[in-house]
């Protein structure tokens, strides 16, 4: 479609502000995603709010005729129901930052903050994998790890708007310091920053030298795509590495199930697109992992419907959603 030729019509916009980028798109009544750009998280305040507008602006000047009705955004951290963000250990220098009351005054339209799974969450009730679901738990792996309970076919957001964290429960006391500042969080081992300590861990044992010859010695420059592509390609200590990982994000799926027993886990989030990789390998251990796994329903462990898009899809039909109402 060309979008300068297109009728009058109203669109909401959704930004993902995650720990390493950021996603933002425009969504038409339609259910259309008309366009999208993506790009690097800053870590300050002023910065991430440069950001946003800078992107919105950007998307909104490709949209020709669409009026714009709002913004939604979503971002990882300790987000309240006043749109401030209280705590986000992936974006350390955002603490405190009042999202809505600072972007709102930009920009000409009415803007709603809610967490980055959260909004992820939506969109798969609205049109993915949670569809005619009551009970779900969402988790998005990604820098961090984000997280979202459904029940009764609603977002649980918690007393204050800050439920649904489970990349910080404590899995490991003795662990590595998680970015938050405790040590042996979750999201230490099984988010995109945890598949690179595992890979780390490999390396000080002498192992994944066809990785370490890759980054040229750089073993910090290691990534979880370094790992991902070798393990597909075959290469045994790497795939090692994806079992241990993979068992890891089923010990907190685990947790999570004992605790609300979701009819659905929806895994979202970048590492998803290794989804043929990780996917079946989490099935096994979970399966191993949950109490009475024998004696209860299956519970189904699906990826996002909407794959990486999910938390600015949700965003945006959060945006949606209270501009109407």
């Amino acid at each position: 479609m060309n979008l300068t030729e297109a009728p009058f019509d109203v669109v909401s916009i959704g930004l993902d502000i995650g720990g390493t980028k950021t996603l933002g798109l425009a969504l038409a009544q339609s259910g259309e995603i008309l366009v999208q750009e993506t790009r690097p998280t800053p870590q300050s305040s002023d910065k991430i709010v440069e950001c946003v507008v800078t992107l919105f602006r950007a998307l909104t000047d490709q949209l020709g005729n669409y009026r714009v009705s709002a913004l939604g955004i979503g971002v990882a951290g300790l987000v309240d129901k006043d749109g401030q963000l209280h705590r986000a250990p992936n974006l350390a220098d955002a603490d405190g930052l009042k999202l809505q009351r600072s972007i709102e005054p930009l920009i000409d339209v009415p803007v709603y903050v809610d967490n980055d799974a959260n909004c992820a969450a939506r969109a798969e009730l609205i049109r993915g994998a949670a569809r005619n679901v009551e009970q779900a738990l969402l988790v998005t792996l990604g820098t961090g790890i984000g997280g979202a309970v459904i029940s009764d076919g609603t977002v649980v957001r918690g007393a204050e708007g800050m439920a649904g964290e489970p990349g910080h429960m404590l899995v490991d006391p003795n662990g590595p310091i998680c970015a938050c500042g405790m040590r042996g969080c979750w999201e230490s081992y099984a988010s995109g920053t945890g598949l690179v300590n595992l890979a780390t861990q490999a390396v000080s044992a002498g192992r994944l030298n066809a990785i370490v010859e890759e980054v040229e010695g750089e073993v910090e420059k290691i990534t979880s795509e370094h790992v991902t592509s070798a393990a597909r390609k075959g290469d045994e200590e790497a795939i090692r590495v994806i079992d241990a990982y993979s068992w890891w994000v089923a010990v907190g799926l685990a947790n999570c199930a004992a605790l609300i027993d979701p009819e659905i886990i929806i895994l979202g989030g970048g590492l998803i697109k290794e989804w043929e990789l990780l996917g079946p390998r989490v099935r096994t251990a979970f399966d191993q992992l949950l109490i009475g796994a024998s004696q209860r329903a299956t519970v189904r462990i699906e990826p996002a419907a909407a794959g990486e898009l999910a938390g600015a899809l949700g965003a945006a039909l959060l945006a949606a959603t209270e501009a109407i109402g």
